[in-house]
């Protein structure tokens, strides 16, 4: 056992720690060490984990399992449970999977009187249902976790589950117990001399009191946890720090101060964003040199994949910085209608903030840089119209096509968010469907959704953890064969509609499948996004074929025209309303049908804000 750990210690995590593994491995099953060979399976498992091989990690942890259960090594069997939830969690994104081995973990423990597993696996539980968002649940574990370490006098782990429970009740907006709970990790932390621990610590205390309104209290915590930060050289923490500050002195209205931590942390996003990328690309050359010795012939494969993980970071961390600046303005607007006395202050910023909008503007140009082109979509569509309308000057909605052979690939599509972050995730899913369907040629419409889903969470690396964005589009899609002409349809959460001068009974009204007045047929789609969705993740996307008639009109949209408030009454135009209002413009041309929908929605909306983006296409079988 001994020698099993000091082989992962002195490898590391790099190829060296294999050959190491290897020799515990060789010698413990010559000499049926059969505890020192489950934990070389272990310590084996986590240099894969790390170099990004999972099926070989996987395999090495459930190797563990299966010594451990037929030799009845029982301590060795939790831990064995213990390190499969985390694999399941952290690198599978697989929660359910994640809790099975932790109340497996849970059980053994208890059987056999193993105190701190038993704590692991109590505090492990709460802390999967707490990704899960099922906080009140978690507090179920985490609180009889906290206890028994502490009985067990394990400080350190007892400060770090207190912080979660404190995390917990700030989720529940329980602020005052949240603080109390703070309060009893910080004394731990500090006799451990944690330096890292106790800026957490004040970080989330300073954030709860901003929160409360006692930004000027709030402030001093943030400040003492700034200076700890930048002790242990936590950068990350240094930036999360730099966020809280700035909110804090906005809210004492302070906004030189504000807008000072406001540029501290754009210029330590970039560093990071250096730090990060020059990581990735170290860790790759680590994977790379390890597998190289496995897969001689798939070097130029890895190659190729490890360019494009560089060129997705480099666009990513690109657009990040766009977002923070948007931020940063807006924020700038707002305070200037509310705060009129600091009129000159503002005139200073507003001359900084110039080249925010400049920025702000040369991203909408990018963003119309990447859509199809009309010429493009008129060769390929013939007859069609697109009412385009990004909410702010960016837009999180997007539309596309792109022909192979006799079929024609066209969507629309509608990214989370609007504005800046939603024109971020539509660059990606426009990038991703580039790949999906003209470089790797796929052109069965249920599988470009399965694909694209696929490829959106490995770029975005989602967890469904309440520290990751639940970012994904909803989306509707077509593949047109124009040989056959039909039209193959897969949708995520958005329908296809399609209007036909005199249905007859040539098509039929079914679960999926729903006739409206007027001869308009809504073909419904997938309810799931395209994305982190807890629990479907895996649920394949299902397609509708439609047999098409000459001068049937084909529309898919986004969810904004539906959702725009307005009216006499200010409510919402709603789906029903949208759907007869496509019936009412059946006899007119779609040139024109495209001029009255802009009008409709402008008369509709009047004075009131635009709620969302909207994209709206229309496509005339000819």
């Amino acid at each position: 056992m001994d020698l099993s750990n000091t082989a992962f210690t002195i490898g590391g995590h790099n190829g060296e720690s294999f050959e190491y593994a290897e020799e515990v491995l060789e010698i413990s099953k010559k000499k049926n060490y059969y505890k020192a060979e489950a934990f070389a399976y272990i310590n084996e498992g986590k240099c894969y984990e790390l170099l990004g091989n999972n099926q070989k990690a996987l395999d090495c942890f459930l190797q563990t399992v299966d010594i451990c259960e037929k030799q009845n090594i029982k301590s060795m069997e939790a831990k064995a449970y213990h390190n499969l939830s985390s694999f399941y969690s952290d690198v599978m994104r697989n929660n359910k999977k994640a809790l099975e081995y932790s109340l497996k973990e849970l059980e053994i423990s208890k059987q056999n009187g193993f105190k701190k597993d038993e704590a692991n696996a109590l505090s492990g539980i709460g802390l999967i249902y707490y990704n899960m968002g099922q906080y009140r649940q978690s507090l179920t574990y985490f609180i009889p976790a906290l206890r028994l370490m502490d009985s067990l006098k394990d400080y350190d782990n007892t400060a770090t589950i207190a912080n979660n429970v404190g995390s917990v009740y700030t989720e529940l907006k329980i602020y005052d117990t949240a603080v109390v709970y703070y309060q009893k990790s910080l004394p731990i932390y500090r006799s451990l001399s944690d330096k890292d621990g106790e800026a957490i610590t004040l970080a989330n205390i300073g954030n709860i009191l901003n929160t409360k309104g006692d930004a000027e209290q709030g402030v001093t915590y943030l400040q003492q946890a700034l200076a700890l930060a930048r002790q242990v050289n936590d950068k990350d923490l240094v930036s999360g720090i730099y966020g809280f500050l700035a909110e804090g002195y906005s809210k004492q209205g302070d906004y030189e101060k504000a807008f000072e931590y406001q540029s501290d942390l754009s210029n330590l996003k970039d560093t990071l964003f250096n730090e990060a990328s020059s990581k990735q690309v170290n860790d790759m050359q680590v994977k790379y040199d390890t597998e190289k010795k496995e897969k001689e012939n798939k070097i130029l494969e890895l190659s190729v994949n490890r360019q494009k993980i560089i060129t997705y970071s480099i666009s990513i961390g690109l657009l990040l910085v766009i977002v923070l600046v948007f931020f940063v303005y807006r924020s700038y607007v707002n305070k200037k209608k509310a705060h009129e006395e600091l009129e000159e202050k503002n005139k200073i910023i507003e001359e900084k903030n110039k080249d925010i909008l400049d920025s702000i503007n040369y991203a909408k140009t990018i963003q119309n840089a990447i859509l199809t082109p009309d010429e493009y979509l008129k060769e390929e569509l013939g007859q069609y119209f697109i009412v385009y309308k990004p909410r702010d000057v960016v837009s999180g909605d997007f539309y596309w096509c792109a022909a192979n052979g006799n079929k024609v690939i066209f969507t629309v599509a509608d990214c989370t968010g609007h504005g800046v972050p939603g024109a971020f995730m539509s660059m990606i899913g426009n990038s991703i469907l580039n790949e999906v369907v003209i470089e790797n040629k796929i052109t069965d419409a249920a599988q470009i959704l399965n694909t694209l889903r696929a490829n959106l969470l490995k770029t975005l690396q989602q967890k469904g953890q309440n520290t990751i964005k639940r970012d994904g589009m909803d989306i509707a899609l077509c593949v047109w064969d124009k040989t056959k002409n039909i039209i193959q349809f897969a949708g995520a959460n958005n329908p296809l509609y399609l209007l036909r001068n005199n249905l007859n009974g040539s098509i039929n009204p079914s679960e999926q499948i729903k006739i409206h007045e007027g001869d308009l047929v809504e073909f419904l789609p997938d309810k799931q996004p395209i994305g982190y969705f807890e629990g479907k993740t895996d649920n394949p996307f299902t397609s509708k074929t439609i047999q098409l008639q000459k001068g049937d009109v084909v529309y898919i949209s986004t969810d904004g025209f539906a959702d725009q408030f307005g009216g006499e009454k200010g409510k919402k135009y709603t789906k029903k309303k949208f759907r007869e209002t496509l019936v009412s413009l059946a006899n007119i041309e779609l040139g024109e049908q495209q001029n009255k929908l802009d009008t409709i929605f402008e008369n509709w909306k009047g004075s009131l804000d635009q709620t969302d983006d909207i994209c709206l296409m229309g496509v005339k079988i000819s």
